[in-house]
Parts: C-alpha cells; structure tokens; sequence
C-alpha cells in the first residue's frame, strides 16, 4: 500500500510551523500543505526552502481569515469586514467564479515563492459544495496537479477530469478519540491492499495565539500518536509517499 500521511495548516501559526517540521525530520509525515492568507505563511516557506522539505502542496482556504485577491473582487466569499465566511455559509454565499479567482490566486501566490506545489487540497471541508469543487477540479486539472479527494463524488469526478487522486481518503485520524488504536483500524482496513491512501493530520503544537486562530487542540496529541505508530512498526510494511509519487 502507498500512504501519505498530509499534515495541513502549514503557516497557520509558529506552534504549527514548528510541530510540522518536527514530523517531517522525525519521519512521522510524508507530505504538508501551506495556507497562503495567514501571517505565518511567509515563515512556513522559509522553513520549507531552509530545509529542503519535500512533497509540499497548497492547502486552499475559503474560510479563514482575508482573501488573497482584494474583497470587492471577489465579494460573495467575504462578510461586510473581508474575512471570508465560514464553512458553513459557503453555499448560502458563494459564486463559482470567485471561488475560482480567489483559490487561483492562491496557487499563483505560491508559485511566486519559486517552488512546485505537489497537489492541492483544501482548509475545512468545501468539497461538499458542488461549484467550489467545480472550481477546485478546474484549477488542479489546469495546473497539472492532483488534489485531496475525500469522498467517492469527488474522487469520481477527478478521475473523470484526468486528476490525479489517491485511491483512499480516511479523517479517522482527526479528533477527540485520537489513539493508536485508530492505527489498528485503518491497517486493517488498508494496510494489505494494493491502493493508496491519505489520512489527514493536523500536528503542531498548541499556545496562545495558536487557540485563537483554530478550535481544534488535538495536534499535540496526534504527534505523539504518530510517534507510538512508528515505534511500533505501523509503517514498515507500507510505502509513505507524496502525492507526486501517486
């Protein structure tokens, strides 16, 4: 089986930066996206150049906090102040053609760092929205690049479109109940088969500033699950890998 073990939020704060490094020098990821609208983004790139990380992505975001592209030109993404909306108002607000122009101006944001992106995937969960994910598909498919898929519609549609997607996605990973026993699951669902598989981390460290940007404070947690995982022989008998390997 081929796995890639993303971690997201690159650039969402320093915590975060600095846990995602930490797990690629420890082996404990194999891939990462960065947000390219937070303060943190311009220290996420350096510490990706710096380090020469590899199978780097961009993790496209309409939900938190300002557009890339000014507000009046993209204005049924952005409340009254410019802050995007949350993800649960997208598909009461959102028009297609900003959805579009906002996330390529992303992508174009990226590549102006000089680097390649992997894939792209997406902050929160707007690939349940049909003409975000129409934008989304357009984008990976007009950029040459694979993206997260993570469910059957979506992944069926990217392979209609010549996307490149995993086989598998699995959140499991993601939440309260966060253990090893999660691992113990997903090898047996997937470990002796011949596809690949994403599961999706959020490793970082939590401070101060971290809580007030994201509600999710099981980052710690998911490094030292990963940790035991590796400890423990879990992805010996798998082949990690990024999604340019797919």
């Amino acid at each position: 089986m081929k796995l890639i073990l993303n971690a997201d939020d690159f650039g969402l704060s320093p915590s975060i930066n600095k846990g995602i490094l930490e797990c690629f020098n420890e082996g404990l990821i194999s891939s990462s996206t960065v947000m390219m609208n937070t303060p943190y983004t311009d220290e996420a790139i350096k510490i990706i150049k710096d380090n020469n990380l590899k199978n780097i992505g961009i993790h496209l975001n309409l939900t938190y906090g300002k557009s890339v592209l000014p507000a009046s030109e993209v204005p049924s993404l952005v409340d009254d102040h410019g802050v995007f909306h949350y993800v649960c108002m997208l598909g009461y607000y959102t028009q297609y053609l900003d959805a579009k122009k906002e996330l390529k101006a992303q992508i174009e944001k990226f590549l102006s760092y000089g680097l390649k992106p992997t894939h792209l995937d997406h902050h929160h969960y707007f690939n349940e929205i049909p003409n975000i994910l129409k934008a989304y598909l357009e984008l990976a498919q007009e950029y040459n690049l694979p993206v997260r898929a993570m469910d059957e519609n979506a992944r069926n549609l990217a392979k209609q479109m010549g996307v490149k997607t995993t086989d598998e996605f699995s959140f499991a990973f993601h939440g309260n109940g966060v253990d090893i026993s999660t691992f113990d699951v997903l090898r047996s669902l997937f470990w002796d088969k011949d596809l690949s598989l994403e599961i999706l981390t959020h490793v970082g460290y939590i401070d101060d500033y971290t809580r007030g940007q994201t509600n999710y404070m099981q980052r710690e947690l998911e490094i030292s699950v990963l940790r035991e995982a590796k400890e423990k022989g879990y992805f010996d008998n798998v082949e990690l890998i990024g999604f340019g390997d797919l």
